[in-house]
């Protein structure tokens, strides 16, 4: 049985790839379907280089602990 610890790292793992990939590619559709979030959220690549570096962070974390 997989660890809902390990299952929620996947998801967030996901999101932050799919946040580097609007951040780095897709910034103009972003802003052009969700205006609002856009405003409030806004995404740049230094975030998204960030949330990766820490999503990798954890992951380190929870294979030491031999979750992952």
């Amino acid at each position: 049985m997989i660890p809902w610890e390990a299952i929620l790292w996947y998801l967030v793992l996901a999101d932050s790839l799919c946040a580097n990939i609007v951040a780095w590619r897709e910034q103009k559709c972003y802003k052009k379907y969700f205006p609002i979030m856009s405003k409030w959220f806004p995404v740049t690549k230094a975030f998204g280089v960030w949330y990766l570096i820490m999503v990798a962070w954890v992951g380190c974390a929870l294979l030491r602990l031999g979750i992952l």
